[in-house]
């Protein structure tokens, strides 16, 4: 909706500190803007993916077929016992909206919060390094 994509934006200026970077003048102008560009190529992509009238559901549907995924791995990630790409790149997407409705809808409509946190912790404290002798 407008106003999803308008509290993406501000979300964004929140976590990017764009108060820091930005004058209120141009922070706004990138909010309002931004936003309204957000929301016409969202109904655009949404046609484009085929996805649902609620495209909640269809955030819903692709968590819970991450889900099975693990399931049937057997392992806390993709990756196995340590994340992967595909496991970061999941994490990136979710990690864009935690601070939006649209994430809190998420984690009570699937059980993906347990895989979110582990990621999130994973990558609070930089394990990739250790794996890679840093």
């Amino acid at each position: 909706t407008k106003e999803e994509a308008l509290q993406a934006f501000h979300w964004f200026s929140e976590v990017g500190e764009w108060d820091k970077h930005f004058s209120p003048w141009e922070r706004s102008l990138v909010i309002y803007v931004g936003a309204c560009a957000m929301w016409l190529i969202g109904k655009r992509l949404k046609k484009r993916h085929n996805l649902k009238d609620d495209v909640r559901v269809s955030l819903y549907d692709e968590c819970n077929n991450w889900l099975k995924a693990l399931r049937k791995q057997g392992t806390p990630y993709l990756g196995g016992q340590f994340p992967n790409l595909a496991d970061l790149a999941v994490f990136g997407v979710l990690n864009s909206i935690e601070g939006c409705s649209a994430f809190q809808d998420l984690l009570d409509n699937t059980r993906i919060g347990t895989w979110y946190q582990l990621m999130k912790d994973q990558c609070q404290g930089h394990a990739g390094s250790a794996l890679m002798g840093l």
